[in-house]
């Protein structure tokens, strides 16, 4: 029984080949339908042909609708502060609001409610409170959706939805413009790139970053303190070790030597006068330019970026004591030698070194510096000391836009444009109201005494008024006129007219006047054509 079935199941294998064999031969012979490409062609069709509705609310869909939210966070993170923290910039900024509206006596508050926000606003500082008004005034400023939903506990889904976005949009921001200026900040390090590069290099084509900062033989002299640097220059070795060690301890509250000027970070700096020259070093400069204006800017040239820069993106006129911190920020971050984020760095704390940068310029007891500090940043990026809505000169011209140009042609046109106008209108008066009017024809008019009274044009027929008599002109006869022109209209008397002449000369326009010797001439009559025709009539008699 084995056998049979084995023999069977052989054989109908055999079969199913042969019949699968034939069957290919078959399908091989005659082509089969591309089924595929109609089924394919079909659904394209149904796509196409579907709802248009559906599709344009997928692009809607694609696009965020808390942009405004995110353009702010952007704004945030470089203009205002890089450490913001919304949730809590918002509720420390309530708190602020209703206290002082409690004290001003605008709102009334229960006692729980009053306790609860002495408990949070005790331990904060007088400095950090305005810090706080003046971020959270400045975020309902770029954010006036905002306001609804603060305090609504209807949306309090959609505002911490909000709140998370741009907490993430903030740190993304500081973390997009590290990243772009990874590449770049080595360059920058060195004063002349094209004769002084930094040796060793900084790029080694590992794309670590360990080598960097207190490391590096060069860098380190950045970050140097600015006080220790005369030490560190004494020995270059001892000082770096010294660093490396930690018994020149870099912390937050003690400035490094990149913030002051001189082809050397902090070679013009002076003790005695620690304040002149700070916050001018080139590596800091090239760094603002990069960040706020644009890359190829960094330099100092013109800009050739086909995008639109931060500073226009932001809405930012003039350079802030914020903008000059996330510049330090960026700078102090972008040499060292750490590879990932982080808000400490060994003992360097960078919030701390961010907020004592800001409250130095804003708490200046000297109003002149920082007056003239923040204009000479105002002509580093934005060519011009009033700020970017003001920059009136273009073109690579790097002049302060209160400097006068004596090459400007466009302001002396101007200049010579008003004074001419101006001198019109004190002689229009004058001239109109000396003008003769006919009722006033028997009077002589009064002269301009600055101007040549102007004589009376030829064509007008009223004689200028005088006070001689004017003598009587001779009468004009006319001419007696031949009987056989009976078409020659009388030529009528001319008046007398002193000013005006008679012209004897002929004119195409006026009929001439006949001579008495010549003969008449007849008038043209339709007898010629007549004339004319009475050969024809007598050869047609012939």
């Amino acid at each position: 029984m084995a056998r049979r079935k084995h023999s069977n199941s052989t054989a109908s294998s055999v079969s199913s080949e042969s019949s699968h064999s034939s069957t290919h031969s078959a399908s091989s012979a005659i082509p089969a339908p591309p089924k595929k490409k109609a089924t394919r062609s079909k659904k394209k069709r149904r796509l196409s042909g579907g709802d248009e509705k559906r599709a344009t609310t997928n692009k809607e869909s694609d696009i965020d609708p808390h942009e405004e939210f995110l353009a702010t966070a952007h704004c945030t993170a470089r203009c205002i502060d890089v450490f913001c923290k919304t949730k809590q910039l918002i509720n420390v900024g309530l708190a602020l609001q209703q206290h002082d509206a409690a004290e001003n006596g605008e709102l009334s508050e229960d006692e729980d409610t009053r306790v609860c926000h002495n408990k949070q606003l005790s331990k904060m500082s007088s400095k950090v409170r305005e810090r706080y008004k003046r971020n959270f005034a400045r975020l309902l400023q770029l954010s006036p959706s905002l306001k609804p939903l603060l305090g609504n506990p209807h949306k309090a889904t959609e505002l911490n939805a909000i709140i998370k976005k741009m907490d993430a949009t903030i740190s993304a921001t500081r973390s997009d413009d590290a990243s772009h200026l990874k590449s770049q900040i080595g360059h920058y390090a060195a004063f002349n790139t094209k004769d002084h590069p930094i040796r060793p290099a900084i790029y080694d084509g590992s794309g670590s970053r360990t080598h960097m900062g207190i490391n590096h033989p060069v860098l380190v002299r950045f970050l140097c303190l600015v006080r220790e640097l005369k030490r560190f220059s004494e020995d270059a070795d001892k000082g770096l070790k010294d660093i490396q060690c930690g018994k020149i301890n870099l912390t937050a509250s003690a400035l490094p030597a990149f913030l002051w000027a001189g082809d050397l970070p902090g070679e013009d700096y002076n003790d005695d006068n620690m304040f002149e020259g700070m916050f001018d070093g080139y590596l800091l400069e090239r760094t603002m330019r990069h960040i706020f204006t644009s890359p190829s800017s960094a330099y100092g040239g013109e800009t050739r970026a086909t995008r639109t820069c931060n500073a226009i993106l932001h809405d930012m006129t003039t350079v802030d004591a914020a903008h000059i911190a996330y510049g330090c920020l960026q700078v102090r971050f972008g040499i060292s030698a750490k590879n990932a984020w982080s808000e400490i760095d060994g003992s360097f704390n960078y919030h701390n070194f961010y907020n004592n940068i800001i409250e130095l310029i804003k708490d200046s007891p000297d109003p002149e510096w920082k007056e003239e500090l923040l204009k000479a940043w105002n002509v580093k990026l934005f060519k011009n000391e009033e700020g970017r809505d003001n920059n009136t000169i273009q073109d690579g011209y790097n002049v302060s836009g209160s400097c006068e140009d004596t090459n400007n042609d466009l302001a002396r046109i101007r200049t010579q444009m008003t004074a001419c106008c101006a001198a019109k209108a004190v002689l229009t008066p004058a001239s109109s109201n000396h003008q003769p009017t006919p009722a006033s024809s028997n009077h002589k008019p009064t002269p301009v005494p600055s101007r040549e009274p102007t004589p009376v044009p030829s064509h007008k027929p009223t004689p200028v008024p005088s006070c001689e008599p004017t003598p009587a002109p001779p009468p004009i006869t006319s001419r007696p006129k031949p009987r056989p022109r009976p078409i020659v209209k009388p030529k009528s008397a001319v008046p007398a007219d002193p000013v005006r002449a008679v012209s004897r000369a002929p004119s195409e326009l006026t009929e001439a006047e006949p001579d008495e010797d010549s003969e008449p001439v007849q008038p043209a009559t339709k007898n010629k054509k007549k004339a004319r025709k009475a050969p024809a009539r007598k050869s047609s008699r012939k």
